[in-house]
């Protein structure tokens, strides 16, 4: 369980599918704050817009008395959004402390070498040790994406300044930012699909024992930040494997909690993941009682729906360039 809190966090959106100048700013209440970059920066011509990819990053800074730790949850699909985006919101990227990197597929750790190329200096790499291993995307026209992963190694992690930290347990990262490590799949209707028959379309992956077989994205990690007084914010790449077991896993790690937010990619909008899932995930964020519900990434329009028409009073539509603040 963790020991330390924050007095508050920041969480600022740096890479996500959508930008939206029209969304206004918050009051979210009890001094929770959420910010837009708004239609005034849009057509401000002293500026340049933000831009939108497949991909997700969040910054977050937890503040503890006059302490900060910094901490860059995933990187994108491509370093070019995330440079650009890092400056144009003005984030001061020499304040990142530590990168963490959700799972190893392209969309979250795409921006990883140009952002380490951009300091003289070394910078831990948390994922897990399965992250590397290879991948292999099956398409339903019969086309395959040959190991399309292939990129992301150890290696080219230290040639390009990162010192990579491989583990599956939960990481101190400071001012109540844990890791949660490996994530248990007790929530019966989150995982994978097994295909009908082998090599249908779906994603796979070479197991650590030589085996091939359907990528379950075993290693992927979420965030969890320990707000004082308050309560637990979430934070999930994909929830490969699942958004309520993320949920769950940092309530283990933190203790029984309320939760103050969970953002991130809930995996309900992929082909394969049954409709179903979308309704079964609105009850389960339901009876955690979850306060704020920001779907993202991977989600799936049916997701952002439903919360919406179900949960209206939770939920808050994400754009890149959208600041978060919880606790004083």
């Amino acid at each position: 369980m963790g020991i330390f809190q924050a007095d508050s966090v920041e969480i600022t959106v740096l890479v996500e599918n959508w930008v939206d100048m029209l969304l206004p700013d918050l009051d979210l209440g009890e001094g929770d704050h959420c910010v837009r970059t708004g239609l005034i920066e849009h057509f401000d011509q002293r500026r340049i817009p933000p831009q939108a990819e497949n991909g997700i990053s969040l910054l977050v800074t937890a503040r503890r008395g006059r302490y900060e730790s910094t901490v860059l949850f995933d990187v994108g699909l491509t370093g070019t959004v995330l440079m650009h985006n890092l400056d144009v919101l003005g984030v001061d990227a020499t304040r990142i402390e530590h990168v963490v990197i959700s799972h190893g597929h392209p969309d979250h750790y795409g921006g990883v070498y140009s952002f380490l190329d951009a300091f003289d200096r070394t910078i831990p790499v948390a994922t897990a040790p399965d992250a590397f291993l290879p991948r292999y995307a099956v398409m339903g026209d019969g086309r395959t994406s040959q190991y399309y992963n292939q990129a992301f190694t150890v290696d080219d992690i230290e040639r390009h300044g990162g010192r990579p930290v491989l583990t599956e347990g939960a990481l101190d990262l400071g001012c109540g930012i844990y890791t949660t490590g490996f994530i248990p799949r007790n929530v019966g209707f989150e995982g994978p699909v097994e295909p009908r028959e082998p090599h249908a379309p779906g994603l796979y992956q070479v197991r650590a024992d030589g085996t091939y077989g359907l990528d379950e994205v075993r290693e992927e990690q979420g965030l969890v930040i320990d707000v004082k007084d308050k309560g637990l914010v979430v934070l999930t790449g994909c929830a490969h494997a699942g958004v309520l077991n993320t949920v769950d896993r940092a309530r283990e790690i933190c203790g029984p909690k309320p939760v103050l937010a969970v953002l991130g990619g809930f995996h309900l909008g992929f082909p394969t993941t049954p409709q179903d899932n979308v309704g079964l995930t609105v009850d389960g964020m339901r009876e955690r009682d979850v306060a704020r519900i920001i779907p993202m990434h991977c989600s799936g329009i049916r997701t952002h729906a439903a919360f919406l028409e179900l949960m209206p009073d939770r939920y808050l539509q994400p754009a890149v360039g959208t600041v978060l603040t919880f606790g004083s």
